[in-house]
């Protein structure tokens, strides 16, 4: 990516192309709006049921920050199917993409998803408020000591709702909502607060020649501003605070100077006036682009001016117009495709253009798994007596979330939730930490957050098991914990308990665990008797590696998140565990670069590589455990479609990804080779024969700290793989597959990794993969094309310094996925063989495992 003189290119623009706009999806019965988004500003809109054109001509204004909901003349009806066009200059666009109207209880069978205030807190004085989490089309409304305050019928799904009266201090302010008549649980209660002091000013975006819509920013929830255009008065405008984006009219000229000030009670004076100047047209920047992908219908913008039109060029073709954050194209892109987006505002064209080359495979950021609001929670302390465990009285206890009607301590369980039959639950359990704290509430967020989704989250109290030392037996005791916890809730649940009895579903249970924890909950599937509990899925966070557990997770499905920057399990245990794990139908490990161990608990306050290492914050370790624990147990426990977070086919959103490398497999492949057979080197796992040539020479190595025929010390995982070297150019090596196949939906899977001989060099290297033909010829796609391979994360220093004597940087395997589009240029082609060649320029020692031709 980089950005170019629009000069320097030769666009070919074509003022007749309009992008279809798109409609914010899913729509459902009883919805009295439809909210559209991706139109130019300043188009005009038309909506469209069933062929027949309900809204024409709308004014839609600009599209940021929500789009344009347009009330509908007639509630929408179940099977109905809905598209939107936008005319703009005496153009017209193309309908887009159909939608059709769904039965809100196919997706919400327990009720409309619950409203959130957003942002929060509220005020004294606040005379708007945000609500967020809604279903569009809904009817949403305010509440203050149970009183309405606001209410917009047909709402978008982040609506702000004007407040009458402005909210007193200490009142008690929920959200409510409902579709159909089908009404949602509240929103979490808050109780009014005074406003901030000194209250804050207010400052602006960048402001250019030709926009028309103003920034504000630093604005307090439920203020009042006051704008000003070259000390002339604009108004005064309601907001819930943060960011807030003003339309005016004319187009902004150069030097223009735009002032602000907020206010919120009637006796408190302003605050200080913020101010914004109009920059040249000259100066409008070029806007910044998502990853995009062989195969994309759509480009997703970064950052960019919120009024600006957007015109997106493919090999300086026009193929999209306008506005972000998404543009809908013409056609698809392909593979090398060169891709020049240009921002315009009114007649102020940027001089600069985004430019990006088009990848193979380069994910798209999906949402933020961790997100799924449905329920209050509730939680309680729990205590299920003692338990002896090898000798060794141990009391069961800790805390619980769970769905409930409304939040706090002690709350009923959720009715509707409970009219729908058990649910499943999550046993978590901490690793060795100072007695004194109370680490079992360290994962309070994450509970609260599977708890929301309709998954019960215990966190089970260990501390008693702490400071023995680390044995095979006190990870047993830990495991010992775990079960009698979960008997525990297993007894509520048959006993009638009021709260869980009849709740839970306990053939399907998740585990996760972290440090010791995370090894106590291998051994709990390996050890448990109880009737009718099934272990479902497994996350081991940041293990040990005591020798407790077969060390070969089956049976479930396994996660394993390692942090690179581990200064206490410093050798990554969970490696060792991901090689042996039988995928279930999956498996995946998240390596997570500038992660401690420590972070991931709330309680856990020290940073454990004592400042040796740059460190991502809390929040960022949490988002990491959040994001992908939440992808796993909502696949795994409630069979939501979140398992391409796992796979790397999308990415999740709010998560630092570029610190996170996956590996991952599927029990349905197709194994090539995973050298796990014990033939040597020149036969693979289907029995063919491999071949090297071209100078590339390759062995069958131990990727393991132990053993006769590990490659060098800088593998830590367990189990067997392939280094290739080559002395010339183009080095080669190739796998026959036993039949000939068909790339058409599927993909080729391998893990690789850069091998790390104690120096890191500053240039990153790769290869190409290639598939042959049965006719002999090769398609090669380059790995840089795929995501590429990282440069090993630096332990040297800091390990020879601080607490170890010996450099702890590792080679650690990344899985790459190679679409078979990028090889698969007709129907017709089949393919005999698999290829590696390694092309770069001083070509580096490269670690190859878990070849896999996979279903799509």
């Amino acid at each position: 990516m980089a950005v170019v003189p629009r000069e320097k290119l030769k666009l070919r623009d074509n003022k007749e192309l309009i992008s279809p706009p798109a409609l914010v999806a899913p729509l459902y019965q009883c919805a009295k709006a439809v909210t559209i988004v991706g139109f130019i500003p300043n188009a005009t809109l038309d909506v469209r049921v069933d062929n027949s054109i309900t809204i024409s001509g709308a004014p839609g204004g600009s599209p940021m920050p929500a789009g344009c909901t347009l009330k509908l003349p007639a509630p929408l009806v179940a099977g109905q199917v809905v598209q939107a066009r936008q005319h703009f200059q005496g153009g017209a666009s193309a309908w887009s993409a159909p939608v059709t109207v769904r039965d809100h209880t196919l997706d919400y069978p327990t009720g409309p998803p619950r409203p959130e205030i957003d942002p929060a807190p509220v005020y004294q004085c606040g005379s708007r408020t945000g609500v967020n989490n809604l279903l569009t089309g809904s009817d949403v409304w305010i509440t203050a000591d149970m009183a309405e305050v606001g209410r917009v019928d047909g709402a978008s799904q982040h609506q702000g709702v004007n407040v009458n009266p402005d909210y007193l201090l200490n009142q008690r302010v929920r959200a409510w909502s409902q579709l159909c008549n089908d009404p949602s649980p509240p929103s979490q209660e808050f109780v009014t607060q005074a406003p901030p002091a000194p209250f804050p000013g207010i400052t602006f975006d960048p402001i250019f020649a030709g926009g028309q819509q103003l920034a504000l920013n630093g604005l307090v929830n439920g203020a009042r501003f006051q704008l000003s255009r070259n000390g002339v008065n604009q108004g005064t405008w309601r907001t819930w605070g943060v960011r807030h984006l003003v339309g005016l009219n004319p187009a902004f000229s150069t030097g223009e100077v735009f002032s602000a000030t907020q206010t919120m009670c009637p006796n408190s004076p302003p605050s200080n006036p913020g101010t914004g100047v109009v920059q040249p047209c000259s100066a409008l920047p070029a806007p910044d682009v998502g990853p995009v992908q062989e195969g994309d219908t759509s480009i997703t913008l970064t950052s960019f001016v919120p009024d600006a039109e957007i015109r997106v060029f493919v090999n300086g073709v026009k193929t999209g117009d306008g506005s972000g954050p998404v543009v809908l194209l013409t056609k698809a892109l392909q593979d090398g495709d060169t891709v020049d987006v240009l921002q315009v505002l009114g007649t102020c064209v940027g001089n600069t253009v985004q430019e990006l080359q088009v990848r193979c495979m380069d994910p798209p950021i999906a949402g933020d798994p961790s997100v799924l609001d449905l329920f209050p929670v509730g939680n309680d302390d729990y205590d299920g007596g003692t338990t002896t465990s090898l000798g060794q009285t141990l009391h069961v206890k800790g805390t619980v979330y769970y769905p409930a009607e409304d939040d706090g301590k002690g709350q009923p369980f959720n009715r509707r939730v409970a009219e729908h039959g058990p649910i499943p639950i999550v046993f978590m359990a901490h690793g060795n930490h100072d007695a004194s704290v109370p680490s079992h509430l360290g994962y309070d967020y994450f509970q609260q957050q599977l708890a929301r989704m309709g998954i019960i989250a215990v966190s089970v109290f260990s501390n008693e098991t702490n400071n023995t030392g680390l044995s095979a037996t006190n990870i047993h005791r830990r495991a010992d914990l775990i079960i009698a916890s979960i008997q525990h809730f297993q007894n509520l649940n048959a006993g009638g308990d009021p709260v869980f009895g009849g709740r839970v579903d306990l053939s399907r249970v998740g585990l996760m665990g972290h440090s010791r924890g995370a090894e106590a909950v291998l051994v709990v599937p390996e050890t448990i008797t109880l009737q009718g509990v099934v272990i479902q899925c497994v996350i081991s966070l940041a293990p040990v590696n005591a020798g407790a557990s077969s060390g070969k997770p089956h049976g479930y499905t396994f996660l394993t998140i390692l942090p690179a920057a581990d200064g206490d399990v410093i050798d990554n245990n969970g490696a060792q565990f991901y090689d042996q794990a039988q995928p279930f139908p999956l498996r995946s490990q998240v390596y997570v670069y500038f992660a401690n161990h420590n972070f991931f608990n709330r309680q856990w306050t020290n940073d454990d590589t004592n400042g040796g290492l740059p460190i991502m914050s809390r929040a960022d370790h949490e988002r990491v455990l959040s994001a992908y624990g939440c992808a796993f147990y909502r696949d795994r426990l409630l069979g939501h479609n979140t398992r391409g977070f796992l796979l790397g086919a999308i990415l999740p959103a709010n998560v630092q990804t570029g610190n996170v490398y996956l590996s991952y497999s599927l029990d349905d492949a197709l194994t090539v080779d995973n050298y796990e057979d014990g033939n040597g080197i020149n036969l693979n796992s289907l029995g063919q024969p491999n071949s090297q040539s071209g100078g590339l020479t390759a062995t069958e190595n131990a990727f393991s700290q132990t053993g006769a025929t590990r490659f060098d010390d800088s593998f830590f995982g367990n189990t067997i793989g392939m280094v290739a070297k080559t002395k010339e150019a183009n080095g080669t090596y190739r796998w026959a597959l036993s039949r000939p196949v068909n790339l058409a939906g599927r993909e080729i899977w391998i893990r690789a990794a850069d091998v790390y001989d104690g120096t890191q060099p500053p240039d990153t290297t790769g290869f190409q993969l290639g598939m042959e033909t049965t006719t002999g010829s090769v398609v090669w796609v380059d790995s840089d094309n795929v995501g590429g391979l990282p440069d090993a994360f630096s332990r040297r220093t800091y390990d020879l310094t601080q607490w170890y004597a010996s450099d702890k940087t590792k080679t650690m395997p990344r899985t790459l996925r190679f679409p078979g589009h990028c090889f698969q240029k007709t129907r017709k082609a089949m393919f005999r063989a698999v290829r590696i060649r390694m092309n770069r320029r001083k070509a580096r020692p490269l670690a190859f495992d878990d070849l896999q031709i996979v279903p799509k």
